[in-house]
């Protein structure tokens, strides 16, 4: 309850000294200044089946496979609905006098989409920002290079996962901007979004592993068209220990994993057009599938080594207008197995740690059309999402056979006022 209200009056002391301010930037002194700025929304919610979810619904990932009673009926084959206001959100930009010559920055942002208890405030960003003329140091948390470089233009909180990579994490980045070039270089830990493992979800499983997450990339920005490249290697420990008719034995077996994209985006008027490809390995933490799996297994201490899964996924945005804005966005993934088979400990079932190991491949058509009015916004979307599950080959390297679509559909009414 004390955390709650303290959040009260931490939002009260916001909206007093906006208002109070009188224009974009409140001045905190001469060389200090607050930016303030969010939106309150409210998302009207119904899916024609059961999903796979998260936020009360709000974020939903794939439609869940199928799951039949007694009389053979499917239990998923159900539809739902949802009121929800939770996706509203408050950011804070403050500015301070040059440091080492750079323009110097602070950014925090939070909704009240908590883990815990989606009523609950959580932090979404946190950084300091330092610009020099030719390159930046971005210092806390925010979107991970994986996510920041091309993001899709939708209304669902999902912003078009599984197909892209959701992921804010603690990071620091550092940007070289020679003419119309950015070259990147990031160390990223995890924290919010984690990586799947032996006790579910954890960032401990990188922290284990002490190094970061690397990642590295370049990008072009022209005046109507922008090109980049990501590549990211992560290494993870799932273990530090394994157990055996109560004797425990240390382990230091860790899975190095290797993601990569490209895109490029098309700016002409009020045309906007973005197309990303991906390839991803063990890419959990970034709410996409798959995951990792035991491969090699010693009856003796318990020991472990693991394979990741693979996937390919590539996605599409179209938007156009200003007042009235009409898009779409495409998604299509699919499942490259595993690099390695899959062990079948003493003939039970493999071992994995991931998510739907079994969809072969999945793909998402998703209309929007918005309407603007000064600070209002007004909107409707359809997602139409199918998941083709199968059997898994744990002997053809994961390999998915027999496949068989299921499908939802979701529509989302959205009201949202911009301050």
């Amino acid at each position: 309850m004390r955390h709650i209200l303290l959040s009260i009056i931490f939002i009260c002391f916001i909206f007093s000294s906006a208002f109070a301010g009188g224009s974009d930037t409140i001045r905190l002194g001469n060389s200090y200044g607050l930016q303030i700025s969010g939106f309150a929304r409210v998302d009207y919610i119904v899916d024609s089946r059961q999903t796979s979810e998260a936020v009360e619904g709000l974020f939903t990932f794939y439609p869940l496979n199928r799951e039949l009673d007694a009389a053979g009926n499917d239990i998923n084959a159900m539809p739902k609905a949802n009121l929800i206001s939770v996706a509203t959100r408050l950011a804070t930009r403050f500015f301070a006098p040059d440091i080492f010559n750079a323009r110097s920055a602070g950014y925090v942002e939070f909704d009240f989409t908590g883990a815990s208890n989606t009523n609950g405030v959580r932090l979404r960003q946190a950084y300091v920002n330092l610009n020099w003329k030719k390159s930046a140091l971005l210092i806390g948390r925010t979107w991970h290079p994986l996510s920041a470089g091309c993001i899709p233009n939708m209304l669902a909180l999902n912003t078009g996962a599984p197909f892209w990579a959701f992921n804010r994490s603690d990071q620091l980045r550092f940007d070289y901007k020679p003419n119309k070039w950015t070259i990147s270089a990031a160390a990223v830990y995890q924290s919010d979004y984690a990586s799947l493992g032996p006790v579910a979800k954890s960032s401990g499983y990188l922290r284990d592993a002490v190094l970061p997450e690397i990642s590295l990339g370049a990008a072009y920005s022209g005046k109507q068209i922008k090109l980049g490249t990501m590549g990211s290697v992560k290494t993870i420990k799932p273990r530090q220990y394994t157990e055996i008719d109560g004797m425990k034995y240390c382990t230091d077996e860790k899975l190095t994993t290797f993601s990569a994209l490209a895109y490029m985006q098309y700016n002409v008027s009020d045309l906007t057009v973005k197309v990303q490809a991906m390839y991803a390995q063990n890419m959990t933490e970034s709410l996409m599938l798959g995951g990792y799996a035991i491969k090699e297994y010693n009856p003796a201490t318990g020991h472990e080594k693991y394979t990741p899964t693979v996937h390919a996924s590539y996605w599409i945005n179209i938007d156009y207008g200003k007042k009235w804005q009409a898009g779409i966005f495409a998604g299509y993934l699919n499942s490259m197995g595993t690099l390695d088979n899959v062990a079948i400990l003493q003939g039970t079932t493999p071992v994995w740690f991931a998510r739907a190991p079994d969809i072969k491949y999945m793909y998402r058509i998703s209309p929007h059309i918005i309407f603007n009015k000064g600070n209002l916004q007004i909107a409707g979307e359809v997602e139409y999402t199918t998941a083709a599950y199968g059997q898994v080959q744990h002997n053809r390297k994961s390999k998915i056979a027999d496949a068989r679509e299921v499908a939802n559909i979701r529509t989302n009414l959205v009201m949202c006022f911009f301050f």
